[in-house]
């Protein structure tokens, strides 16, 4: 039975636990957030992310069926671009040929200017003419019984592309900055180039012999002899552009809500909120790959791709038969007895006695 002062202190005992349970949840509840958002939002967008978490199994080797062995050598070489390429896409409308044709002009002669004020060289600008062609718009002339629509010209429209070649990637957002000025918004797409590419490969290809040769000596090391044995190769070469890696992204947070005052005071109607959509680079997976140079980019970058196979067909070695052991005879020494026998008239046999 409690009494005044047991019950004091059974409050206060319950106060301390409840105060440290609490702030235990707290501190766990902020590191599960943290932990959560260093694999980013990228993990809401993938649906089947958590189903096949769930599944992931011992990577194991399978024996082969017959006796030989394959090496197989997976290397990637991710490769800064020396040089990029540009290309923005305008569109001008107007009432005449001369007219769309001078607005187009000092649209792009300005965008020039700027370029070249953000470090763009003369020779790396370059405008390649598209098409000039009329605008029509369609006129309904209603008639009784009947409707006719007939295209009537309202201008010409032209369209030009500008090339731009830029090195150093800052670069593109000055550019940016002076197209938007200049009413071009259309960013078609940025090529990545690369100077040496056989460098790149005979890189890969170096490194992918030293590790065959690396696991042929493994293999040897546990009895196999593979060094000596009859072998056949192959390899493969690729390469993988920024402008192929590119995945869309739906973002997880929602643009704000939009609150419109109707005519009654207390209506208020709420906008549907728009998750917004993009893309981001998505490099190639570095799941399959044995050897992988530079593998850390902030930057997109090219990657190259080298696969080499090696086929070992591996020879039983034959069980040595034992050779078959002669069989010894014992030596039975043969005595030869001779007898003579003499044929009589009557044609009878006639032992005769000899006298040594």
């Amino acid at each position: 039975m409690y009494t005044k002062k047991t019950f004091s202190a059974y409050i206060r005992k319950f106060n301390r636990t409840y105060f440290y349970t609490a702030i235990l949840l707290l501190f766990n509840g902020v590191y599960l957030q943290a932990d959560a958002q260093i694999s980013g939002n990228i993990m809401y967008n993938e649906s089947t992310r958590w189903q096949h978490q769930n599944q992931i199994q011992l990577v194991r080797a399978a024996l082969p069926a017959v006796s030989e062995i394959t090496f197989e050598i997976n290397a990637m070489f991710n490769v800064a671009a020396d040089s990029y390429v540009a290309i923005f896409h305008a569109t001008q409308m107007g009432g005449t040929a001369i007219e769309t044709d001078s607005l187009m002009s000092r649209r792009v002669e300005n965008f020039r200017s700027r370029c070249l004020d953000a470090g763009i060289k003369e020779e790396d600008f370059r405008i390649d003419m598209l098409s000039m062609v009329p605008a029509y718009e369609v006129e309904m002339t209603q008639k009784l019984f009947s409707r006719t629509y007939t295209e009537i010209p309202i201008g010409f429209e032209l369209q030009k592309n500008i090339h731009i070649k830029f090195k150093d990637t800052a670069v593109l957002d000055k550019v940016m900055t002076a197209a938007a000025i200049n009413e071009i918004y259309d960013l078609i797409k940025v090529d990545y180039f690369v100077k040496n590419h056989e460098a790149v490969y005979d890189s890969l290809r170096s490194l992918a012999v030293k590790l065959i040769h690396d696991r042929i000596d493994q293999y040897e090391s546990l009895g196999i002899p593979v060094e000596k044995q009859w072998r056949m190769a192959s390899d493969r070469i690729g390469v993988f552009y920024p402008l192929d890696r590119y995945t869309a992204y739906r973002g997880v947070g929602s643009t704000s809500l939009e609150a419109i005052q109707k005519r009654k005071r207390d209506e208020v109607q709420v906008a549907s909120n728009k998750q917004s959509s993009t893309v981001y680079y998505n490099k190639l997976p570095y799941t399959n790959y044995d050897i992988i140079v530079n593998p850390e980019i902030l930057e997109p970058a090219v990657q190259y791709t080298y696969n080499l196979q090696v086929r070992f067909q591996i020879e039983k070695e034959k069980e040595k038969v034992p050779e078959p052991v002669a069989e010894v005879k014992p030596h039975i020494e043969k005595v030869v007895e001779t007898r003579y026998v003499m044929i009589t008239e009557d044609g009878n046999f006639k032992e005769l006695q000899l006298t040594k």
